[in-house]
């Protein structure tokens, strides 16, 4: 059985979004921020093949951020063990009468009468399924189906860059009758049908493999939400624009709060290019460290 080390301490909030910025960017895997619950504290942490090597990526980290704790919290993990740490961080969640239930939980999680229930289980490599970015796309869906619940069979919901599936599950939950999500990672697919099966009781919405451009081609979303990095949003603007419908929405997530403007700055001057002379009303909020912006052709 295979021996990983693991080093791990917490951190203050504008240092989890320096160092998650720095780790997205540098692409480096060994690393990771996670948050047990809403209100804890974030902690880095990360998992090596031996304690020389994680000495070393540790001093090799503090080169960039000195800041660092000076202590960390060292442990001899079996893989079996980490590939299940991440199940520490997945706790349930709830905006209104949405709530999201870990597998492991469902027999002990007691929801409202009311509720609107999804089962997942995101994997350890698509996050806790709470990050800040879910959290801002979840909130502006249940806005929008409190607005056109009256039609939901008639309206279509697209989850761009769709991970575990979250969203789009929680939309066919809502009752969204035509809900479909794609991503460019062929595992995340896997994990996305792997928790439709965990939920029966949802309308079945439609998963595949695509990138940005051959996931929109042809398509006028309704509700079109892409929780997806600035440095992707960005490129892709046009083939985001122009695939929602004339009065639809698009709901972007995945953008740290510092980089809010330069994203609206460059998707205002792509609808206005699209949308010559008319209105767009953008509205933008806040969680943690990342934001949002949601952008609508006004009907007038």
């Amino acid at each position: 059985m295979s021996i990983q080390f693991e080093l791990r301490a917490p951190v203050a909030d504008d240092l989890a979004a320096a160092l998650e910025e720095y780790f997205l960017e540098s692409e480096w895997i060994d690393w990771g921020i996670m948050q047990k619950e809403l209100h804890d504290p974030y902690e880095v942490f990360g998992i090596f093949p031996d304690v020389y090597t994680a000495h070393k990526a540790l001093a090799k980290l503090r080169c960039v951020f000195p800041e660092l704790p000076e202590k960390f919290a060292e442990k001899t993990i079996e893989d079996s063990d980490w590939q299940n740490a991440y199940k520490e961080f997945l706790k349930p969640w709830s905006d209104r009468r949405l709530h999201w239930i870990p597998l492991w939980e469902r027999d002990t999680y007691t929801a409202p009468e009311d509720a609107v229930c999804v089962y997942l289980d995101s994997g350890m490599a698509f996050g806790t399924g709470a990050h800040e970015t879910t959290r801002l796309c979840a909130h502006r869906l249940f806005n929008y189906y409190e607005t056109q619940s009256g039609y939901l069979d008639k309206l279509q919901v697209i989850d761009a860059g769709c991970g575990s599936g979250i969203l789009a599950l929680s939309a066919a939950a809502l009752g969204f009758k035509n809900v479909s999500g794609f991503d460019i990672d062929p595992e995340a697919i896997v994990v996305c049908l792997r928790n439709v099966g965990e939920n029966p009781h949802i309308t079945r919405p439609d998963f595949r493999t695509a990138d940005l451009e051959n996931g929109l081609k042809s398509t006028q979303a309704d509700l079109l939400l892409a929780n997806i990095q600035t440095d992707v949003l960005i490129p892709y603007s046009q083939q985001l624009v122009q695939s929602i419908s004339p009065s639809g929405i698009l709901v972007l997530s995945g953008i740290l709060t510092k980089e809010v403007e330069q994203v609206r700055t460059h998707y205002m001057s792509e609808f206005a290019r699209l949308y010559s002379g008319k209105m767009i009303d953008v509205d933008s909020r806040q969680d943690g460290e990342w934001s949002d912006l949601q952008f609508q052709v006004a009907a007038k």
